[in-house]
This record gives C-alpha cells, structure tokens and sequence, in this order.
C-alpha cells in the first residue's frame, strides 16, 4: 500500500486563499485539492491525515456525526475531488503522546507499505524518526505547488528502501 500522509495548513491552504472556513478561518483552494488529486490518481496512494484537522475527523461513517465542523468541510472538499481522507496518524502508543513523525512511524510500523510521502508545510522531527526522504516540504505562503505534486510522485512510486 502508498501512503501520502497530509497536513493541511501551508499545503491546502495558505495565509492567501480566498476561501474560508467555519467563519473566518482560511479555507481549502480547490486548486491545491487538484494537485493532490493528481498525486493520488498517478500513484494509487491513500490520504491518511497527520494535521491538527484530524482532531476531531472520524474514519468510520457511524462515527461521522460526531465531527467538528472542521472535519466535516474537510471531508467536502475532498469528496467534491473525488478524493476522501482513509485513516489518521495515532496520538498515543503505549499511553506515550507522539510527536508527528512517530505517529507516522507508528502508523507505518503496524502496516505492510510499498512506499509514503509526507506533504507537511513544517520540518517537524521527521530528520529524528529517519523520514526525510519521505518528506516534501511546502512553502506556507505558496502550498502544494504543481512542481512539488511531480516530487510527491517520484517519492511515491519508488521503491520501498
């Protein structure tokens, strides 16, 4: 299995996207969900969230109800893609809080995977869990570009190391 492991903020959003959210919070472009699109239709990767937004998203439909409203605009602006989101990292192993990129390792370790990639605006301690070859960096103030979608692919369909 692929795994693109996607934050949102500086990746589908930036401080200069027109749309909004709940209010006034910065919405999801639709041209950066386009890009994704493309990452996901090239390469069969499935979306696993391991942004803040994935607080309060739900992966079972029964469960869908008790979303935020934050989730639930996420989960539309995928969905209008074609595209939806298919798990979230964990926040916990072993009563431990983990910090992002453990919770990708962990979500890697308990998984058979063919190869992932990380779209995240931030460095994080993916340098520390070993995941920086894995690792696409957007520009906050830019997002998912088109030339850093055509990274995401290569990274994607090379072969597990």
């Amino acid at each position: 299995m692929k795994y693109l492991f996607l934050d949102v903020d500086g990746v589908l959003n930036t401080p200069s996207s027109r749309s909004r959210c709940c209010g006034h919070y910065i919405g999801i472009d639709n041209a950066k969900v386009l890009l994704l699109k493309h990452i996901i239709e090239e390469t069969g990767a499935e979306i696993v969230l391991h942004s803040t937004w994935k607080e309060f998203w739900e992966k079972e439909k029964h469960r869908k109800w008790m979303q935020d409203e934050f989730a639930i605009y996420l989960d539309k602006k995928l969905k209008a893609a074609g595209l939806a989101a298919v798990d979230k990292t964990p926040d916990y192993a072993d009563r431990q809080r983990l910090s992002r990129g453990e919770g990708i390792a962990e979500y890697l370790n308990a998984r058979n995977w063919e190869s992932f990639v990380i779209l995240d605006d931030l460095q994080f301690d993916y340098d520390s869990c070993g995941l920086t070859d894995y690792f696409v960096k957007t520009d906050e103030d830019t997002g998912l570009t088109a030339e850093l979608a055509e990274k995401a692919i290569k990274i994607l369909m090379r072969e597990k190391q």
